[in-house]
């Protein structure tokens, strides 16, 4: 199943050697860019996933390794990766609605992100050097140019239906409704100097190989980048669907954060933030084509993926219907390259990280507690015109003291709520189906509000739970219930083995077998 995945992802007619493939949920969303823009808020918004060290300033000393946390799935792994956002434009009145992601086929429901993969081609292949950093992609392109690596190295995919992953690929954006949604699919350069972890434009240390092209993987490293680096490939799925009819005489109405509505400014940025000598062991040991899990790795639950979130630190709309895009980039069709944009009066100054939260943290009346694994048990409501003032108001109404919130949509009351449930290592950051621009809790999480007495919240928070490392053998049959999509088995697997209903246990690998 994993081969058939990677074929269809790649489309490529050579067979990658070994692949680690595996889900990120969403770190954050915000205009920041510690690559091309340190220090300051960055030009146009993006979509982080990986460490939660991810910062606007990220020095080449910072210790990836000491975030607290990950959105990706491989626990060693604390790198950040992250791409521009994409934005429907109303063909009616020119307003902008950002448009969500949803998770790959086969990789659980993690909340958005990407699906990173690291592909090995052919073999003696070097991990990523500590501090390693690079960009693929140029946001000012706004045509298809053969001759650039950059243009050759993206794809964007109009998915033929939502579980698949099949569809048509075009350098640009399609020019007709996608039943899917469409996929961004974008290539890194293998090729390193073998010196330098980074350079100034975060380009000239690496190259792609010789006449590579996405689905391609060239013909070898030139001499001046000789050694040759896994492939780090991204994908992810934007829900478009919901816009399919918005499509006027073959017009794309989506456009790319940085003002892009071609497609081809589409770009990413990687920071490495794995142990190298663990990377390294990975790459020489995982020989698994079809991208399981990987022995001498640990795997991160579903939950603790989900769970790990940074708040947006910079004091602006992202959600909901705006009159222009965030940093007030102009949208710009070319063909020629985009202009520079800058002072367009948007904010400059991002928020203290101690200031910023997803509870909202100034209603009148009402503390706002933590972030809960257990819910109220008092009355309840919900609706797709959720937010935490209905909540607030609808258990006031009830004459409960406490207000919870969760999974963007549902609201209940308690007289009492378990402080104890609370921690600082949950995420309560699912935007509420009434107001994206705030937080109604998450799938499994509950955003507490206290309408009565202020109540102390212990300082010790509750650890996430951990999954084992793949490594021991055999199968021990962990309890619970594997939801549909999620493992159920394979070599040193301790969880679930039963199956929600309507789904079976199927094996991929000798070290994945999942719930589909």
């Amino acid at each position: 199943m994993w081969s058939a995945l990677l074929a269809f992802a790649l489309a490529a007619p050579q067979v990658a050697n070994a692949l680690l493939r595996f889900p990120c949920a969403q770190l954050t969303v915000m205009r920041s860019d510690p690559l091309i823009n340190p220090g300051a808020v960055s030009a146009h918004l993006h979509q982080v996933v990986g460490g939660s060290a991810f910062n606007f300033n990220m020095s080449a000393d910072i210790d990836m390794q000491a975030a607290s946390c990950s959105s990706c799935s491989i626990k060693e792994n604390k790198s950040n990766y992250w791409s521009p956002t994409l934005y429907f434009q109303s063909p009616t009145n020119g307003t902008f609605m950002r448009v969500k992601q949803r998770p790959g086929p086969l990789l659980g429901n993690p909340n958005e992100g990407m699906t990173v993969y690291y592909i090995q081609v052919g073999s003696g292949i070097k991990a990523f050097p500590k501090g390693f950093r690079m960009i693929a992609g140029d946001p000012y392109l706004r045509a298809y140019n053969s001759s650039i690596d950059d243009s050759r190295s993206i794809t964007i995919r109009c998915l033929s239906d939502t579980t698949s992953g099949n569809g048509p690929d075009s350098n640009g954006m399609p020019t007709v409704p996608c039943a899917g949604g469409i996929r961004t699919q974008i290539n890194f350069p293998t090729c390193w100097d073998g010196k330098n972890v980074d350079t100034p434009n975060h380009k000239d240390h690496v190259r792609y190989a010789i006449n590579a092209s996405f689905g391609n993987f060239g013909q070898g490293c030139p001499s001046t980048h000789p050694v040759q680096l896994p492939l780090l490939f991204l994908e992810t799925v934007w829900d478009t669907t919901p816009f399919n009819k918005e499509f006027v005489n073959g017009k794309n109405p989506f456009v790319w954060a940085m003002g892009d509505p071609t497609g081809y400014g589409f770009h990413s940025d990687y920071m490495m933030g794995w142990p190298q000598d663990t990377l390294q062991r990975a790459m020489d040991t995982c020989t698994d084509a079809g991208g399981g899990n990987c022995g001498v790795l640990t795997t991160r639950s579903e939950q603790e993926l989900n769970d790990c979130a940074l708040p947006p630190r910079v004091d602006e709309p992202i959600n909901g219907w705006l009159t222009s895009l965030p940093g007030c980039n102009q949208i710009y069709p070319g063909p020629a390259r985009a202009p520079v944009q800058s002072g367009c009066g948007a904010p400059t100054t991002m928020l203290p990280a101690t200031s910023v939260s997803f509870l909202k943290t100034n209603i009148t009346g009402w503390q706002a507690v933590g972030c809960s694994s257990q819910d109220l048990t008092g009355a309840k409501t919900s609706g797709q015109d959720m937010t935490i003032e209905k909540c607030l108001n609808y258990c006031a109404g009830q004459k409960q003291q406490y207000a919870g919130l969760k999974a963007g949509n549902a609201c209940s009351c308690g007289a009492s709520a378990n402080t104890g449930a609370i921690s600082s290592s949950y995420a309560c950051n699912v935007r509420c189906a009434g107001d994206a621009n705030e937080f109604c809790g998450a799938a499994n999480r509950i955003a507490i509000y206290n309408g009565g007495t202020p109540v102390d919240v212990p300082t010790t928070t509750i650890a996430s739970p951990t999954s084992t490392a793949t490594t021991p053998p055999g199968n021990t049959g962990g309890s619970g219930v594997a939801q549909k999509w999620g493992q159920c088995g394979g070599i040193g697997w301790t969880g679930p083995t039963v199956c929600v209903a309507g789904s079976t246990c199927s094996k991929q690998n000798d070290y994945y077998s999942q719930c589909i």
